[in-house]
């Protein structure tokens, strides 16, 4: 995959995560300990499994892709 490609890919898959772990505290004030931890485990099994399969080799292949977004972070507090 060229860098542009894969550079697309990983930030719509960050956001993608972001998004999912924004869900967090309005699930958890608003289900029962019970079933937040149910969606607590799941988001962070989703995550955990885009960051492995996804933007791991991703970051293998483009290592400089990698400190860019981690810059665009740091810089902007976003995947930009």
């Amino acid at each position: 995959m060229d860098q542009g490609l894969a550079r697309h890919v990983a930030i719509t898959t960050i956001h993608l995560s972001t998004e999912l772990n924004s869900l967090l505290p309005i699930l958890k004030e608003h289900c029962e300990a019970a079933e937040y931890s149910e969606f607590l485990h799941s988001i962070a099994s989703v995550c955990g499994h885009i960051n492995s399969v996804i933007l791991n080799p991703i970051f293998t292949s483009h290592p400089d892709l990698q400190q860019e977004i981690e810059a665009s972070i740091g810089k902007y507090g976003k995947a930009i």
